[in-house]
């Protein structure tokens, strides 16, 4: 018999995983094969050149906002092109 009880919804299932770790269950699993998609879309590598006090800047204001520098950058120019293009 199952130790794991049926759950009339996600509430009560929700509160029975926050209080119980899922490795006390592992009798009860069965190996499964996953294929994870690529769900990014597809991208061009560019290469643009930046005076090093630019990156710097770019660095710091990056990570106040928590997020990689070239990932900042890729955010601003979407941000701008959207400006600009309507």
């Amino acid at each position: 018999m199952s130790k794991v009880p049926k759950f009339t919804n996600e509430q009560q299932e929700a509160e029975f995983w926050a209080t119980h770790d899922a490795t006390e269950f592992m009798d009860e699993t069965m190996p499964v094969d996953v294929t994870f998609a690529d769900a990014r879309p597809p991208q061009t590598r560019i290469l643009v050149q930046l005076d090093p006090e630019v990156v710097d800047r770019l660095k710091t204001v990056a990570q106040h906002k928590g997020v990689d520098y070239q990932t900042l950058i890729r955010l601003w120019v979407r941000e701008r092109l959207a400006q600009e293009t309507g």
